[in-house]
């Protein structure tokens, strides 16, 4: 596989997108996240397996997968959809534009995808801009930095499939 792919436009967002409009997701702030490289205050969830805040060593079901199962079973749908590699956890964003960072944590490939009402906002990887709206983008985010435009117009939500190991 090149080091970025993007995937044909799948349109299977409609319901998740009405689902995230009638929850808050909660506030991921720097303060209480190290190794955040100073992204902005943002609303976001992960979803599938995590580790606890105790530093075990062992993953388990997310909160955010127990608080709203019936979003994590739609996000695993379309994971099983359009991803074609494994994962164990999903990031979701609400407007986040994020800075240039690696992905320190993940392991392998992880996969980007937007929806919403929204434009701009498109991610930079490899110094080659991608418009990840309901168009994967698959890419190694823990070997390759990446960030997004900061044009974001309107309300959008990204999904990133990866490995938690």
């Amino acid at each position: 596989m090149e080091d970025v792919t993007q995937l044909e436009y799948n349109n299977c967002y409609d319901e998740l997108y009405k689902m995230f409009e009638k929850v808050k997701l909660r506030w991921r702030r720097e303060i209480h996240q190290t190794n955040r490289c100073n992204f902005p205050d943002y609303r976001g969830a992960v979803f599938g397996l995590t580790r606890p805040r105790n530093n075990s060593s062992k993953l388990v079901l997310s909160h955010d997968s127990k608080k709203f199962p019936h979003i994590y079973d739609e996000i695993i749908r379309i994971g099983k959809l359009i991803c074609p590699f494994e994962f164990n956890s999903v990031q979701v964003n609400r407007n986040l534009v994020c800075p240039l960072h690696k992905d320190k944590k993940n392991v392998g490939l992880s996969m980007l995808v937007s929806f919403g009402e929204y434009e701009g906002c498109n991610i930079v990887v490899n110094n080659k801009k991608y418009d990840a709206n309901c168009k994967p983008v698959i890419f190694n985010g823990s070997k390759l930095e990446h960030y997004n435009t900061d044009d974001l117009v309107g309300t959008k939500y990204s999904l990133v499939y990866f490995t938690n190991p």
